[in-house]
């Protein structure tokens, strides 16, 4: 996935999720990253717990959910380095009194640059096929008419989230209908 073009065509809310060198975990929310031309993550911090935890532990996670629906990606980040002053941080800043408040661009003190190492789907555990011919996929770019193709006489249940489909192949986790259990 082109995550440059990604967080440009999406909309939703970002968050970043790290640990002290005790585990002690801290979540965060998080503007959208700057993402580099080496496909490498850039965020602004101010000088709170989330920057705090990543002079102890430079691991991270940036959880990205889509405004509508479920959709939504998972990145497993490494602290690689950081910068107190330049161009970038003025950049951030500016955009931060713009898209926050005037004046919450100087609480910005460190820009800081993060490898991703993995990428995942925000939630499906288990996901077979291609994830976006999925219906949860589907259904987070509001392409409603196709899940009504896809969904006319539904054999299928995703063990996900719950979503029905006619095949197997539109759903993360699918169940055929009549192997579900009954409630109780």
């Amino acid at each position: 996935m082109d995550a440059k073009e990604y967080f440009s065509n999406t909309n939703g809310k970002g968050f970043m999720a790290t640990s002290n060198a005790q585990g002690e975990i801290n979540i965060a929310i998080y503007s959208r990253p700057q993402v580099q031309k080496d496909g490498s993550f850039v965020f602004g911090m101010t000088d709170r717990l989330t920057h705090t935890n990543l002079q102890e532990n430079a691991n991270a996670v940036y959880a990205f959910a889509e405004e509508r629906g479920f959709g939504g990606r998972r990145f497993y980040l490494h602290k690689t380095k950081e910068e107190t002053s330049g161009p970038l941080l003025e950049e951030l800043r500016a955009m931060t009194d713009k898209y926050v408040r005037p004046g919450a661009g100087k609480l910005v003190k460190f820009i800081v640059h993060f490898r991703v190492d993995s990428e995942l789907p925000l939630i499906c555990e288990k996901c077979s096929g291609d994830h976006t011919q999925h219906l949860c996929e589907i259904a987070g770019k509001e392409r409603f008419d196709l899940i009504k193709e896809l969904a006319k006489k539904p054999d299928f249940m995703c063990m996900n989230c719950g979503r029905m489909a006619d095949n197997r192949a539109s759903l993360c986790n699918p169940m055929p209908m009549e192997d579900i259990p009954a409630s109780h």
